[in-house]
């Protein structure tokens, strides 16, 4: 089955799109899917990818490193004016469909999750599962649970996806509590070290969009580890939106 609109290719006026997502390769930091609470936040998300380096990469030892957007080194000009120009656009007042902006990572990996090989928790095959979820949630047809860094599914939500697309899955409450888990410290690591790093670049918009968004994020996954510790599972996380 192709997803290709051969009608939309085409129309002069363009094309609405609802969904767009930011990924790299994280071993221990983001669950496989979050949807931003809003425009700012999900333009962090691209700013904070951080992926492990391949074999392809010269020196490569498998380590966690920056990779803003996934693809800095083709950015022609300063990160902070990459950044300005997808602040000013995603908040556009102008801009009549509001996108989702999201997150996604399939590479996390047993070990960081409290488990005892190496294996990855996901494979490529499930991001169909995760893009067909953010399409429902653009769609308002999916609720998904409000969280400290976003909007994550429910297990029902994405069982029902897996069920549906890969049925030979076989997907289950452990895996999804273990994919879906928050680790706080991790979280909060990761922007403390993006935020540094940041400091340092040339151009990061005013008013500081940026350090203003991340120190709001922290602030609640502060209280969140404050209230339930620093590893907090999907059933522990209440509201539904």
């Amino acid at each position: 089955m192709s997803n290709f609109n051969e009608d939309a290719a085409n129309d002069a006026k363009g094309v609405d799109t609802g969904v767009f997502t930011y990924s790299g390769r994280d071993t221990d930091t983001m669950p496989p899917v979050v949807a931003s609470l809003t425009a700012e936040e999900g333009v962090t998300f691209g700013a904070d990818i951080a992926s492990q380096t391949t074999a392809t990469e010269v020196g490569s030892k498998g380590e966690i490193k920056r990779s803003p957007w996934a693809n800095a080194p083709f950015f022609l000009g300063a990160l902070g004016d990459y950044m300005d120009g997808q602040f000013r656009f995603f908040t556009n007042p102008k801009l009549k469909v509001k996108p989702v902006l999201a997150s996604l990572n399939y590479f996390l990996t047993d070990e960081t999750r409290g488990g005892d090989t190496k294996k990855l928790l996901g494979e490529k095959r499930d991001v169909r599962v995760w893009l067909t979820w953010l399409a429902r949630l653009a769609n308002k047809e999916v609720t998904g649970i409000k969280t400290a860094i976003g909007i994550i599914p429910t297990f029902e939500e994405v069982n029902s996806i897996f069920n549906e697309l890969i049925p030979d899955k076989g997907y289950t409450q452990e895996l999804y509590n273990k994919q879906f888990a928050l680790y706080v410290d991790n979280i909060i690591a990761r922007i403390d070290m993006q935020v540094e790093a940041y400091k340092k670049e040339a151009n990061v918009p005013e008013p500081e969009i940026y350090f203003e968004t991340q120190a709001a994020k922290k602030v609640r996954l502060e209280a969140l580890k404050a209230e339930k510790g620093f590893v907090v599972v999907p059933d522990q996380l209440a509201e539904i939106v």
